[in-house]
């Protein structure tokens, strides 16, 4: 014998339907939509993510580990933290305070590493050996095996 949940339609298909409004016509999909609410966990694991006890710390040793030239640390921090992150400031929950300053500081900080990193390739590719001079074949890595005698062997 089957059994039936209590307000669950008869019919399987009409579950993924709206349903009809009190005047028997289906929902507009004109009403007007609201803000979902902040922020409730701190990471985007949600609920099987850190406690919020353990979240600070976390957040405070990837900031710090990404001044030791791993600067994408600073990049999973913001998007371990993108609730966090996300959220304005004057909506997070006082919870998530002691959080907030070391995920906002490593979204700037890896901002600011992106920002030079790609400078730094872009002089790289654009300039070659009209921005360089005769420096660039000491520059570029491809004259290192000519440099050592180890290229012979290629044929």
């Amino acid at each position: 014998m089957e059994t039936r949940v209590a307000g669950v339609p008869e019919d399987e298909e009409s579950g993924l339907l709206p349903r009809p409004s009190a005047a028997g016509r289906r929902p507009s999909s004109a009403a007007p939509r609201f803000r979902p609410p902040p922020a409730v966990w701190a990471t985007v694991d949600g609920p099987l993510g850190l406690p919020l006890e353990e979240a600070e710390g976390h957040a405070r040793r990837f900031f710090l580990w990404g001044f030791a030239c791993l600067p994408f640390l600073w990049a999973i921090n913001c998007c371990y933290f993108w609730p966090i992150l996300r959220s304005p400031a004057a909506s997070t929950p006082a919870a998530f305070a002691p959080i907030r300053p070391y995920v906002v500081r490593s979204a700037i900080g890896f901002s600011i590493f992106s920002v030079v990193l790609i400078t730094w390739a872009t002089t790289f590719i654009v300039g070659g050996e009209r921005l360089f001079g005769p420096t660039w074949n000491d520059l570029v890595m491809y004259n290192v095996a000519d440099k050592l005698g180890i290229s012979g062997f290629m044929g």
